[in-house]
This record gives C-alpha cells, structure tokens and sequence, in this order.
C-alpha cells in the first residue's frame, strides 16, 4: 500500500495504485529514464495504470478546461443538440438518454483536413462539431488535446524503453493524433439511489492508452487481475494513465486492460455533479498492430494475428462496443 502525503498537505491518500513521478524521465539521463520506463511498465503490468505525476500538462490549462467544460454543459440542451453527435458522426454532443451512462458528453478530436474525410469511413473520422457561440471552448479543448498527445508521447516512449524496443517505436505510430476526447458530467441528485449506485458499467477502452482526468468528485473504479475492486481516489497534480485492449494486443497480454467504472460513493448523503476527462490515446490508423519479438518469451507464440488499426476499430465497432460509445470515464 502506497501512502502519499506530499502531494497534499490538507488529505493523505493511501491507494496501491503506483504514483510514478515522471520529471526524471523528462529530464533525467540515460539511467534515470530506464528507471521510470520500467516502473511504468511493471504498474501497467500488474495494475493496469497508474497515476503520473508532472505529466507536462499544465494545471492552468486542465483548470480552463474543466471551466469551459462546465459552461458548455450549462448550457440549454436545445442549444448544445446543435452540434449533437449521430450514429455516421461521433463527434460532437451525446445527452442524457442515447446510452445507458447515466451522463451527457461531448467527444472530439484533433481538426481534419476536407482531403482527409474519404480516406476512411469510420463514425469518429469526421469533422468536430463546435457550437459558434463558444470560440474560446473550442480554444481550450484543442489547446488541451495537443498538451495531452505531447504527453502521451512521453509514455510511449517510455514504454518502448521498457520493452527493449527503439524508443521511439510507439511515439512514431501514434504521431497523426488519431485521438478521441471525452468530456462528461454526471448531474447531481438530492439524495442516492436506493439500490444502483453505478454511473457508468465496467469496461475495458479500446484504445492504447487512456489519460482519466479526475475533477473535485470521485468515483472512478478499476478491477485488478484478480477482481478485486479499487477506488482510484483524487491526487493533486496527477493524471490517471490506463492501459487499453490495443496496448494487451500489442504486447501479447503482458500489460493488462484495465477493467473500470463509475461509481456513487457510498458514503454520499447526496449525489454530487461529477467532470472528468478522458483522452484516448490511438494508433495511426494505418499502424500495423503486431506483437514485437521482445514480448515473447522463449518458446512463445503471439495470441493475436497482426491488424491494422483501422481495421481493429472497425470489427470492434461491428461488436457494438464502439470505442466512444463504451469507452468512456
């Protein structure tokens, strides 16, 4: 059990999830960086995911999201249905109601090319959909998006260093931002349910990792291997990093898919309004998904035949376990 009182000085948070402060591997020499790389190898391994502390995001920036992110869902619901996403688009607006997530989103990604839009026919591979009447939303939520890939580049770096991999063997496979945000509020209540106290069901993101950012509610669970369920509670100045089904695929199941949810807790004497943030980090869409030679042990075959990224999503898809439909926190 890992207790951390130094990020906080008025709450010590005990959680056997890995705090892993990432500074040294940002900074540090050839040494410390392997350091870092292996214990975010062993957290995502045994755990996972983990928290990542001094990601490179600044928490100025994350503190302007979260603000526009409450303006936005604030708003009339007739006026954000101006940009609602639809079964052909998923980007855009989702209200309460189009899902059995007891929550309204808005999901996005990086801004598309008009040449790019016939290269693929996926549901998420379509222009965003902005409200005009909120410029500086969309300011911030981009701005927010590209600090997120930078930062995810980071990791995958670091795990390709792990893996005995070139070190830039992950971070060159992901460089197109084929990304996908999600933005969610769960409205509050007066008092909890009598019964149900999930927000959203377990599940596992389909991605290759997902960045949870977490906003002055908890309620955010993972499963371990052994299916014991933990709350993964608010520390200052981190992120949540979970590994997704892409990543288990890619390296032959030695990283472990976090299983995850949303929960009431129980302790609540009413149900508070809960934001969060997930960023899905994905392959280029023409990255070839195939489980290197250093995940294999001796005598060891691959599970998974190769497959491309974009074919990936799209036998995911036609199981009805869309990435954005599904894979939310």
């Amino acid at each position: 059990m890992i207790s951390i009182n130094e990020l906080s000085k008025d709450k010590i948070v005990s959680t056997p999830i890995p705090v892993i402060d990432f500074h040294l591997f940002l900074v540090g020499d050839t040494v410390a960086k392997e350091s870092i790389a292996n214990q975010i190898a062993s957290a995502l391994q045994e755990m996972g995911c983990f928290y990542l502390k001094n990601h490179g995001i600044p928490t100025t920036l994350i503190a302007q999201a979260f603000a526009q992110a409450k303006r936005f869902f604030a708003l009339p619901l007739e006026e954000k249905k101006q940009v609602a996403l639809t079964e052909k688009c998923h980007r855009g607006y989702m209200p309460m109601g189009m899902s059995t997530i007891l929550s309204e989103q808005f999901y996005f990604g990086r801004e598309m090319n008009p040449e790019e839009l016939d290269k693929l026919d996926h549901p998420f591979h379509q222009p965003n959909q902005w409200l005009q009447s909120q410029p500086e939303f969309r300011e911030v939520m981009l701005q927010f998006f590209t600090a997120c890939h930078t930062s995810t580049l980071k990791v995958l770096e670091a795990l390709a260093i792990a893996l005995n991999l070139p070190e830039s063997y992950f971070a060159e496979l992901h460089s197109e931002q084929n990304h996908a945000m999600g933005l969610h509020h769960y409205p509050g209540a007066s008092e909890p349910p009598k019964t149900e106290n999930i927000r959203l069901g377990e599940h596992t993101d389909g991605n290759t990792i997902t960045y949870v950012f977490q906003h002055e509610v908890e309620g955010l669970e993972i499963c371990t291997k052994t299916g014991e369920r933990v709350p993964v509670p608010l520390i200052p100045d981190t992120v949540v990093v979970m590994a997704g089904e892409i990543l288990q695929r890619w390296t032959n199941n030695k990283v472990y898919a976090t299983k995850h949810q949303v929960a009431i807790p129980f302790a609540s004497q009413f149900v508070q309004p809960r934001y969060s943030f997930a960023f899905f980090g994905s392959p280029n869409n023409d990255a070839e998904i195939a489980c290197p030679e250093s995940c294999l042990g001796a005598n060891e075959t691959a599970n998974y035949p190769p497959i491309l990224t974009s074919e990936f999503y799209t036998q995911r898809n036609n199981n009805n376990t869309s990435l954005l439909i599904s894979s939310k926190n």
